[in-house]
């Protein structure tokens, strides 16, 4: 078993960067990884499309901290909850998903996860091996630990309900079973995004009940666009790990100055996580540093993000490529290096209307 760090400074670095949501309480939390014992933490996924986004990668980056730290990650992959939907955030139901669109939306999923964390570094497992087989008996007493008033005190229910659109009862089961994950795996502590608490409680009410365990819950801070809107394939303005690495560093080059694309530099990279000996905190960092650094000059800082989300997932050379690509098509007012002399004509009102989009759609 590998030797658990305990380092408090460290922990608090690594904590305070994505974390925002602490249960039971951030200070308990620290004690618990100060103890050096090895956690079963996880962070569950449903396949409900073929690309893991930035959005994933703010839960994927805290996993593979705490891996670093010596802890075990598990990735749980929801293929049985993707056919149900989840409802978080959400001001219609979602589409349940047949199994034959799951499993081709999951067809490449630890592929590109393994960018982020190293093959071998977690357990996967997939919640259809368990779900599948509740029986009826066995998921009303798990119905039985949620009360109706509970469920419906949920903001996007009851924004539903003052608009008079429909809730389907299904949508009230899907805690039940993201929560139920928990109970089987016997998890130590689940990642989620700060819109998925309810169901983390949910799974922290159950593991409690079955089990007499005390589940940490680390709520992740979002990942949010200009508009404050979540960064995901629902919103379309999604940043995938596969994107082409001109795509990526053109979609970050489009996201506007200011809290927006400091917001990627803190919780979609890692750069800076190797000064956490310079600073008290991580906020010091990044209201000093990142901060300082926008401000000085918001194109080069933009570029800097662009690169190392580019570098992380295609490595330095293609990270270069974009940015010289770039630097040719917006600084110097070059058409792009790929582009057929056919296309140059029509790029040219293009140009003048948006120039950002032509290093994405070109």
């Amino acid at each position: 078993m590998a030797k658990v760090i305990t380092d408090e400074k460290k922990l608090r670095w690594i904590l305070d960067r994505r974390v925002i949501n602490f249960i039971p309480s951030k200070g308990e939390i620290l004690e618990r990884f100060k103890k050096g014992e090895q956690l079963r933490i996880y962070y569950g996924i449903d396949p409900t499309g073929p690309d893991i986004h930035l959005g994933h990668t703010v839960q994927l980056l805290l996993l593979k901290d705490l891996y670093e730290l010596g802890h075990k990650p598990i990735l749980l992959i929801g293929d049985f909850t993707a056919q149900i939907g989840d409802p978080s955030g959400k001001d219609a139901a979602r589409k349940p998903l047949s199994e034959k669109e799951i499993k081709e939306n999951m067809k490449t999923y630890l592929g590109q996860v393994y960018k982020i964390l190293p093959r071998g570094s977690f357990e996967v497992k997939y919640n259809s091996e368990w779900l599948s087989k509740l029986k009826l008996a066995d998921f009303l007493e798990l119905a039985s630990s949620v009360t109706v008033q509970q469920t419906l005190a949920r903001d996007m229910f009851q924004k539903r309900i003052s608009e008079d659109r429909p809730i389907g009862l299904h949508e009230f089961l899907y805690p039940l079973m993201q929560g139920y994950d928990s109970v089987v795996m016997k998890i130590d502590g689940e990642i989620g995004g700060g819109d998925q608490l309810f169901n983390m409680l949910v799974g922290r009410t159950l593991e409690k009940k079955y089990l007499n365990k005390d589940k940490a819950v680390l709520g992740t801070k979002l990942l949010v666009d200009a508009a404050g809107k979540k960064m995901s394939k629902t919103e379309g303005n999604l940043i995938a790990v596969n994107d082409l690495p001109n795509d990526i560093f053109g979609k970050v080059m489009n996201i506007p100055d200011g809290e927006a694309i400091r917001t990627v530099f803190e919780l979609a990279t890692d750069m800076g996580s190797d000064k956490y000996n310079q600073y008290d905190s991580f906020q010091d960092f990044a209201k000093g540093d990142i901060v300082r650094e926008e401000e000085r000059n918001p194109l080069e800082f933009k570029k800097k993000a662009a690169f190392e989300l580019v570098r992380m997932y295609h490595g330095e050379k293609e990270a270069e490529k974009a940015r010289e690509e770039w630097d040719r098509v917006f600084s110097k007012g070059e058409y792009p290096s790929e582009m057929k002399e056919a296309g140059k004509k029509k790029l040219v009102g293009a140009c003048k209307m948006n120039k950002i989009r032509v290093i994405i759609t070109c």
